[in-house]
Parts: C-alpha cells; sequence; structure tokens
C-alpha cells in the first residue's frame, strides 16, 4: 500500500511540470504582427498635381531628364481618373514635348484649349510645335472657328437658359392669367435670339467632337481596316484628322489635303474622348 502511494506522488510530481509547459509559444499579438501592411492611400489630383511641377522643375535640372517623365506619369493619371482642367492639360503638354513624344503633346494642348479657348500660351505651344515639326495648320469650318469663342460650358448653358427663359416668359404670363407686359415679349424675344446665336456654335461642338490628333510618327493610312491592308500614306505625330467612320479596332480618318484611309485607334486619339 505504502508503495503504491509511493509511486502516486512520483507520477504527480512529473505529470505538473509537463503541465506548466504547455503555454502558447507567442502571444497573440505576434500574429497580428504578420499581416500585410495596409495599402498607401492614393494620391489626390492636387498632390498629383503638385508633385508634377515639382517634378517637371526638377527635370531641366536632371542629367537624364528622369523629373519630365515622373511629371508626364502623375498628370496622365490626373487625366484618367476624369480630373480634367485646363493646367493639368496645359502642362501635361509641356511634359510631353520634353520627353519628345510631341503627338501627345499636341493632344493634350488642344484639350486645354477646348477648355479654355483665351489661353495665349497654349495658343503659342501649338503654334511652336506645329512650326517645329512642320506640321499644318489645321483648317476648321466656319461653325467650329466660331464655337471656339467661347469655352464648351459656356455655349451649353447659354443655348439652355435662353431657350427656356425665352419660352417661360412668353407661356407663363398665359397660364397663370397675367397680365401680360411689354417687357415680357421684349425679354423673350432676346431670349429667342441669344439662342439662335447660340446654334452654330453647338453645331460646331458637334463637329469638333469628331477631330483628333495622330500620337504615333509615320503612322499607316491603310486601304482596309485591316493590318495587312494596302498602304496609302503616313501621318505624322501632332496632325490632326477626322473621324468619319468605325470599324473594329480602326478609325476611317481624313487629314489635310484629303489624305484618307483607315488608322489604328492605338496610333490616334479623339480630343474629346
Amino acid at each position: 500500500m505504502k508503495r503504491c502511494f509511493f509511486l502516486l506522488l512520483l507520477a504527480l510530481a512529473f505529470a505538473l511540470p509537463a503541465r506548466a509547459d504547455e503555454r502558447p509559444s507567442a502571444p497573440p499579438a505576434a500574429k497580428a504582427d504578420a499581416r500585410p501592411a495596409a495599402p498607401a492611400s492614393p494620391l489626390t489630383p492636387d498632390e498629383r498635381f503638385a508633385k508634377a511641377i515639382e517634378q517637371f522643375t526638377k527635370g531641366g535640372s536632371d542629367y537624364d531628364g528622369a523629373g519630365y517623365g515622373e511629371a508626364v506619369f502623375q498628370l496622365r493619371e490626373i487625366a484618367a481618373a476624369g480630373a480634367w482642367s485646363h493646367g493639368a492639360l496645359h502642362n501635361l503638354g509641356n511634359a510631353e514635348w520634353k520627353v519628345s513624344r510631341p503627338g501627345y503633346a499636341v493632344l493634350a494642348w488642344e484639350r486645354a484649349r477646348t477648355l479654355n479657348p483665351f489661353d495665349r500660351n497654349t495658343i503659342a505651344n501649338l503654334h511652336f510645335a506645329r512650326v517645329k515639326a512642320q506640321l499644318v495648320e489645321p483648317d476648321r469650318r466656319w461653325y467650329e472657328q466660331y464655337s471656339e469663342w467661347l469655352p464648351p460650358a459656356a455655349w451649353l448653358l447659354g443655348a439652355g437658359v435662353s431657350l427656356w427663359g425665352g419660352i417661360i416668359l412668353l407661356c407663363l404670363p398665359r397660364l397663370l392669367v397675367w397680365r401680360r407686359a411689354g417687357w415680357h415679349q421684349g425679354v423673350a424675344a432676346l431670349l429667342l435670339a441669344t439662342f439662335l446665336l447660340a446654334v452654330p456654335a453647338l453645331l460646331g461642338l458637334w463637329s469638333r467632337s469628331n477631330l483628333g490628333v495622330v500620337l504615333e510618327d509615320e503612322t499607316r493610312l491603310r486601304l482596309t481596316p485591316t493590318r495587312d491592308g494596302e498602304e496609302l500614306g503616313k501621318l505624322a505625330a501632332g496632325e490632326v484628322a477626322r473621324v468619319e467612320d468605325t470599324r473594329g479596332s480602326y478609325l476611317y480618318v481624313r487629314a489635310e489635303n484629303d489624305r484618307a484611309g483607315w488608322v489604328d485607334q492605338r496610333d490616334f486619339a479623339k480630343v474629346w474622348p
């Protein structure tokens, strides 16, 4: 009996340390540290623009011009996010020109000029680029030139306000049984005349939506919308052409001097995408 009691005590003595060692090898906090770090929040358009201007300024002092490439990247990200502004597009054109991409530079400047047709710097840059690359100044129709007098938003807002304002002044007094005053008809006539003046501009805006810019140098004009189509000629980077038809991944464009043919969409971009 004593021998059994002694063996039981000996077994308990060896069992207790073993149980005390059965604790977790690492605290829960160590497992939390093993999770991947959260991704950095993307830059806002204002932060990207500030960084692009900083890199563009730095690019002039870099031996390899790496700052210009970074400025192009940041400004393209702003445009891709839909945050179009005249300043971002104008500076994008400047940066694209610095990295020897004249087609993309002309495209950015044309878009900037669409948003703000009064900026002389953008107009001067376009003129300089075309003279430098020996490009022909695009010939626009009279109503397209007329539509360039004001930004598109101004034409659309003015046409909408003048049309509906004139209709309201003509119809509302009769509907509400008001006594029609002389100024009602005078103001309504003035608003409707303003709308008629805006109609050619609206036509010009619609027509300009088919204009685009050749992006790559020596872009091939093809007879058929296929990769093996017969070559009719070549377009230089920065040339402006008008899209007349679309088939698959090819566009039928007409450039100056009535040069027309099919081009790959990758080599061409509309000013208003």
